[in-house]
């Protein structure tokens, strides 16, 4: 007994040291020019008693960026399990007459973000939804539709996006508003043809798809070569007229920059009115976006479209940070949950769910789901103890399998992570970044295979992102070489 109590002992204080000797490295990265005038937080606990390894300003509010959709998914899983699947209804009203529908054609969403997608394995990409409905529609003997198309979008709130949202962000791909019916990821392509003199207005060329109902006042420049893409469009929800301003590279025939749809559902309804048409069904000129549920007793369905199962969706949300299939989930547990497809109703969902799996949540601050808003905080111990709960249920391997895990040459972009051959094939990491914010988190093993949990947030710092990185990876290579 004595032996045994002595060799604890040599553990506790053996562990105690490295500890000590971690904290000390720590402090003197944040004592680093780098983030010597930032808030930085530091948390790391194992995985299997939530033992402390380091814990450094672990309970400063802090803005996580896309560390937030950890919390929506991990929310999600628990909620809806990983195998539920969303479903998009076409309902027709009135009746059929020698080929003609005395009545409408009704297209009743219910949250999908995977509806007309040509992002996700497993969902019908939108000319393929096309196409199968134009087929149902002519099983059922349909060439005409009087009564137009009655788009449904009831399922959620009319509010598409936060409040807290920059004006910088909205008119993007990555701020598309939230829909009860949404289609194609809620987005578009704009093509422009870079002019040969840097400096000059490029060349606005066309729309992917088309006819989306926006005026484009267009001030977006040529700059140089290997610039990249910092062309922004600025245009409110729904609002048809978008400013377009910043710059694209030169060295391509043509360029192209990503923005939201403006209204998915009356989007969804014309183009597929358009293609009915081409295809030789006529429709009557009435399209509606209906905001308020409909009474379905008297209508008749003729088809229900399912999502990919939801573990996709969340692989795709932690792998390529999909702020737009974040928000959907948000408002689906939030509709699902308390009866109103909400982003406060999704945030009291998230907040419960972390409650119940007795996670402080003093300093929690949350506006969306997604983590876009920089007035979000959480702290990096919230997010540590939310990872080390998510390792006791039974969704864990379809959650731990979809964060990203470091390869010697990344594709993740998790900037030069992976160098160090101790986190290649070990770390997987949902990182986060906006203007001021850089985090990191998620689980590595040791030398010894003992699973840990770590958070990482910076703020406010004014040097580069890559050098934030930098000394992240510094950390999670100290943690990897503990035994």
């Amino acid at each position: 007994m004595k032996l045994k109590i002595f060799l604890a002992l040599i553990i506790f204080y053996s562990q105690a040291i490295k500890s000590q000797s971690l904290l000390e490295q720590i402090k003197k990265f944040a004592n680093s020019p780098e983030l010597k005038q930032a808030e930085w937080s530091v948390c790391a606990k194992f995985a299997d008693n939530a033992e402390p390894i380091i814990e450094f300003n672990s309970n400063k509010n802090l803005a996580p960026a896309s560390g937030l959709k950890v919390f929506t998914t991990s929310t999600a899983f628990n909620l809806l399990g990983p195998k539920f699947r969303y479903s998009t209804k076409l309902y027709y009203s009135g009746n059929i007459r020698n080929g003609v529908l005395n009545g409408a054609l009704i297209i009743k969403g219910e949250g999908d973000p995977t509806l007309g997608s040509s992002n996700i394995d497993g969902a019908l990409p939108l000319d393929s939804l096309m196409q199968r409905w134009f087929a149902i529609l002519k099983e059922n003997g349909i060439n005409e539709i009087k009564g137009g198309i009655v788009a449904d979008a009831s399922f959620f709130d009319d509010i598409p996006v936060p409040g807290m949202w920059y004006w910088i962000d909205l008119g993007n791909y990555y701020a598309a508003g939230a829909s009860g019916l949404s289609v194609h990821d809620n987005y578009y392509r704009l093509y422009f043809q870079p002019s040969r003199m840097v400096g000059e207005i490029a060349k606005l060329l066309r729309t992917e798809p088309e006819h989306l109902g926006i005026k484009f006042i267009n001030h977006i420049k040529t700059a140089q070569r290997g610039t990249g893409d910092n062309g922004y469009i600025y245009r409110a929800p729904r609002q048809k007229l978008a400013i377009l301003r910043g710059t694209i590279p030169q060295g391509k025939k043509e360029f192209f920059i990503k923005g939201s749809l403006p209204n998915p559902p009356l989007f969804l309804a014309n183009y597929l009115k358009d293609y009915l048409t081409s295809a030789g069904i006529k429709v009557g000129r009435k399209l509606i976006v209906a905001t308020q549920p409909l009474n379905y007793r008297n209508y008749s369905l003729i088809d229900s479209v399912t999502s990919p199962p939801l573990w996709k969706i969340i692989q795709r949300i932690l792998t390529k940070s999909d702020n737009f299939y974040a928000e959907q989930l948000l408002k689906t547990f939030a509709k699902i949950t308390t009866g109103k497809g909400s982003v406060d109703g999704g945030i009291e969902v998230i907040k419960k769910f972390l409650s119940g799996q007795n996670i402080d949540t003093t300093g929690l601050t949350l506006y969306d789901g997604c983590g876009l808003s920089r007035s979000n905080t959480i702290t990096a111990e919230m997010m540590v103890d939310l990872l080390i709960s998510n390792t006791r249920q039974n969704w864990f391997k379809y959650f731990y399998e979809g964060l990203p895990v470091v390869k010697k040459v990344s594709k993740i972009k998790l900037s030069k992570f992976g160098a160090s051959a101790i986190l290649a094939n070990n770390a997987r990491i949902k990182n986060g970044f906006i203007s001021g914010v850089r985090s990191h988190s998620g689980y590595l093993r040791n030398k010894s295979g003992r699973l840990i949990c770590f958070s990482l947030i910076a703020n406010n710092f004014s040097c580069k992102v890559k050098e934030i990185d930098a000394i992240h990876e510094k950390v999670l290579i100290l943690l990897a070489n503990l035994k």
